[in-house]
């Protein structure tokens, strides 16, 4: 298989094989494959026709293995006899650089988005050639890129394997030629700019095209809004006239008017997000701001993507909506440049590449635009902007950067409906509206999950997988790693390193004496259990939690001196700041340690969590209103109330 420049993909010579495995294949391989056992009688055995196989790839020496998730299959044939030492070309991995935004990274799926028609899906012969001209697909997506930001993917791309080198770099003298081409068509004047000139004047053709109600607007009213002969009734396809609808439109539409609250149960198929949106429309379009609270991001990026353009497009208004999310979904463009030039791992190697394609197109920098893989998840909090050291003054000092954050902080505070989610709001009210524009009206849709986000928005939490991922931040802070290699500073960093691997050795003891707790004398393992006065009396079953938990405060104590000396010798600003960041997060572990095993207040009601579906140890505690939770578990899960 050769790719040429453009992409295109000619196909060589064709292997195909069955191979009988000697046993009879297990209904999910039938239904996946369409073969059958019949099919398989007189096939050679696996070991038979992975020899083939090798006798057919390797008469030209060592080749380069092509497909999706390459590296599965590579390793199957070689412990089946094939050779070691083979290059690979994940086809996955590309598509994930290549595409940042794609919903899938599916085979069958990229293909479909490319417009390539298999002849059968899950047989070896018909993946081979998908993948084939998948890989095709994603060399003429590179093409487009910036030859700049291609050079860097290459050179990052050497933690990836040399074949995603070399394709990159193919890529990047693929689109330097191009460039030069360009540019000297320019020149010689063979670019005509008509084209622009007709685009601008569809524009205005466009623009000069009127609606008949926008061009009249009448004040709106819920009734004038889901009248029979109504905007909705004729502009939304499938619009069904609704009187459960109807009714809580018209009470919310009364609250806004009159001022007070409204508590309404809407069932199944209600239609509550229109009910909210339209009085919530017209209110904003009247000068008044509306915030509509959601439980769940992706409900969020409905409202403001889907449900709010298409009303507003039938109800002929033009109000501006903002989504604003909390601060750990905004990407922080001085904190990725610190780990653009600090790549160690083939997984921060990824992440940049993908986030450097990704930053050519983005606008908002959110990252549910993002399919983040793998590792990919867990460094995000590495480049996000949830910490206090991430803010407008740093960012501008940045060269060609611009704050997200704060671009859709600027957008909210001049929107008519701003959508947020729950732990946003509440987290406003716990910094008393530092975080949210001031507004005239509140919608919380899906109210009923409002409790257990309080819970979290009004508490510490500390569980022992954020734990240690906080302490390894720490450890590979760019602050701490070029303190190493400093003779004037070296003695501190070395300090902090050896109390962070203290602090890990306490981390799992601390655990494993909470998860003492959950075993009874006699009987099975109890789930949750209460911290109670008599509980913290017995120094045969509390005593060892509360000991492991002094010897962790004591380690992450020793943390935070070691890096105020690193701090006081000075260094780069920035360095400096990410390292108080992740300080801040282990200041928070030291609170939830003290209130939850060493000095709880008189209001906190403490409790120990454990769940089957996904082992946990996990204290909390708070008061009767919610505030002050605090949860220690050795696995994250997804509700932890008291039963």
């Amino acid at each position: 298989m050769t790719v040429s420049a453009d992409g295109s993909v000619t196909l060589g010579e064709r292997f195909l094989t069955l191979a009988n495995p000697g046993r009879r294949l297990t209904p999910p391989i039938l239904r996946l494959t369409g073969i059958r056992d019949d099919d398989l009688r007189g096939a050679p055995s696996s070991p038979e026709a992975v020899a083939l196989f090798v006798a057919f790839a390797f008469r030209e020496g060592t080749p380069c293995f092509v497909g999706h998730n390459v590296g599965f299959d590579v390793s199957f044939l070689e412990r089946a006899g094939m050779p070691a030492g083979s290059e690979t070309l994940d086809t996955a991995e590309l598509a994930s650089i290549l595409l940042p935004s794609a919903s899938s990274y599916a085979l069958q799926r990229l293909a479909a988005d490319a417009a390539i028609v298999p002849d059968a899906a899950h047989r070896a012969l018909d993946d081979a050639i998908t993948s084939a001209l998948v890989l095709g697909h994603l060399a003429r997506i590179a093409r487009e890129l910036p030859p700049l930001i291609l050079s860097e993917i290459a050179a990052l791309s050497e933690m990836l394997g040399p074949s995603t080198a070399e394709f990159f770099r193919d890529a990047a003298g693929t689109a330097t030629r191009d460039a030069w081409s360009d540019e000297s068509e320019q020149r010689r004047g063979l670019l005509r700019s008509a084209p622009r000139g007709i685009a601008m004047d569809r524009r205005a053709g466009a623009a000069r095209s009127e609606d008949p109600d926008a061009a009249h607007p009448s004040p709106m009213s819920v009734e004038s809004a889901f009248a029979v002969d109504g905007p909705l009734a004729r502009k939304l396809v499938g619009y069904e006239d609704r009187s459960q609808q109807r009714e809580l439109a018209e009470a919310i539409e009364r609250t806004f008017a009159d001022g007070g609250a409204l508590v309404a149960e809407a069932g199944t198929g209600v239609g509550k997000s229109m009910a909210y949106a339209v009085p919530s429309i017209a209110s904003a379009a009247a000068g008044e701001r509306v915030i509509i609270s959601t439980h769940t991001l992706p409900l969020q990026d409905q409202l403001v993507r889907k449900d709010l353009p298409a009303l507003q497009a039938a109800l002929g208004t033009d109000v501006a909506v903002a989504v604003l999310k909390g601060r750990s979904n905004y990407l922080c463009p001085r904190r990725w440049q610190i780990l653009r030039g600090s790549v160690t791992t083939r997984e921060e190697a990824r992440l940049v590449c993908k986030t450097l394609v990704w930053r050519t197109a983005t606008e908002s920098g959110d990252r549910a635009e993002l399919n983040l893989m793998r590792g990919e998840g867990e460094l995000w909090s590495r480049i996000s902007a949830n910490d206090e050291s991430c803010d407008q003054r740093r960012c501008k000092r940045t060269p060609g950067v611009n704050c997200y954050l704060q671009r859709a902080r600027e957008a909210a505070a001049v929107a008519g409906i701003v959508v947020v989610n729950h732990a946003l709001l509440l987290q406003d009210a716990r910094m008393r509206g530092a975080l949210l524009p001031q507004a005239e009206h509140v919608v919380i849709d899906e109210a009923h999950r409002l409790e257990e986000v309080a819970t979290d928005a009004f508490g510490l939490d500390l569980f022992e997988p954020r734990l240690r991922r906080d302490l390894q931040r720490v450890a590979h802070a760019v602050a701490v790693t070029s303190a190493l290699r400093d003779p004037a500073r070296a003695e501190p960093a070395e300090r902090i390193r050896a109390d962070i691997e203290r602090a890990l050795e306490r981390t799992t003891e601390v655990f494993s004496a909470l998860g003492a707790l959950l075993v009874p004398i006699s009987g099975p393992a109890e789930e949750r259990m209460r911290i109670t006065a008599g509980l913290r009396a017995s120094d045969e079953r509390w005593l060892p939690v509360e000991l492991a938990g002094e010897r962790l405060a004591d380690a992450i104590a020793g943390i935070a001196f070691s890096a105020e000396r690193i701090r006081n010798l000075g260094g780069d600003e920035d360095e400096l700041a990410e390292l108080e960041a992740a300080m801040g997060e282990l200041a928070a572990a030291r609170a939830a340690i003290t209130r939850g095993l060493h000095d709880p207040r008189l209001s906190d009601i403490v409790w120990l969590d454990s769940r089957r579906y996904a082992p946990c140890r996990r204290v909390h505690v708070g008061d009767p209103r919610g505030r002050g939770v605090i949860r220690l578990c050795s696995r994250s899960i997804r509700d932890s109330r008291p039963r």
